[in-house]
């Protein structure tokens, strides 16, 4: 709204100081432009989130593949790592029984962990 005040004083010095015609035109040919750009931001930014068939550039799918990869790569690292505790620990049992010896054996074992940074941003 501020543009707008200060556009009507700038349009009557304007025509006050008897500009040529040249001069009236480039303002004119610019003010057209602005407008037309801040109406097509406008109606831009308002259709944005309906628009979903837009295609991604190269480097977001690059980087979503990677990250998709890097996620799936994790979860069979925990899956093999699982298997191998599960057999471990089957063998330990096996071994136990041929010995004849009765032990003590606890289901899981607890592994330090760090804690994130979200947990701790309460104490900060």
């Amino acid at each position: 709204m501020d543009n707008l005040q200060e556009l009507i004083p700038f349009a009557k010095e304007m025509l006050s100081q008897k500009p040529s015609r040249g001069l009236l035109k480039v303002y004119l040919v610019g003010s057209v432009f602005a407008v037309l750009g801040t109406a097509i931001g406008l109606v831009e930014t308002v259709c944005h989130p309906f628009c979903s068939d837009e295609p991604l550039d190269a480097e977001m799918l690059l980087m979503l593949a990677k990250e998709r990869r890097t996620v799936e790569a994790d979860v069979q690292h925990k899956v093999e790592g699982k298997k191998k505790e599960e057999e471990e620990e089957e063998e330990e049992k096996e071994q136990a029984l041929e010995n004849g010896a009765t032990t003590l054996t606890f289901s899981k074992t607890h592994k330090v962990s760090q804690r994130s940074i979200s947990n701790r941003l309460h104490a900060s």
